[in-house]
């Protein structure tokens, strides 16, 4: 008689760990592409192969006066990133006033998966 092996774990040790995934957006000022360009090489840098998956919300490079888009540009980057499940994090790339003019009621436009995010930032 054959005996089949029982299918194992894969222990913690030997697994590869999934990239942190972290959008970032810019609620208030604009961010330059080459600070974005730079923070993605300092991560790579400094993490190898376990760096996280920067994604840089397109958002982050417009410009509307000295804000990063105009309010309803900000706010639906916003939530567009805190929303999105296959994201673990939201990280703001500048601070500024302009983060306190998102939009009225953007709470409740968020998805459930924006209650499961780390937030970062200013």
């Amino acid at each position: 008689m054959t005996q089949r092996a029982a299918p194992s774990a894969v222990s913690a040790a030997t697994a590869v760990p999934r990239r942190l995934s972290i959008a970032v957006v810019a609620p208030a000022c604009r961010l330059q592409p080459e600070a974005a360009e730079k923070v993605g090489k300092l991560a790579a840098d400094m993490f190898g192969d376990r760096a996280p998956d920067l994604r840089f919300h397109p958002q982050c490079f417009l410009s509307d006066g000295h804000f990063a888009g105009s309010d309803a540009a900000r706010t639906a980057a916003f939530v567009e990133a805190a929303s999105d499940p296959g994201v673990d994090a939201v990280w703001f790339a500048r601070g500024g006033y302009g983060s306190c003019r998102l939009e009225e009621g953007v709470y409740d436009r968020l998805g459930p998966h924006a209650q499961d995010k780390l937030y970062l930032g200013y």
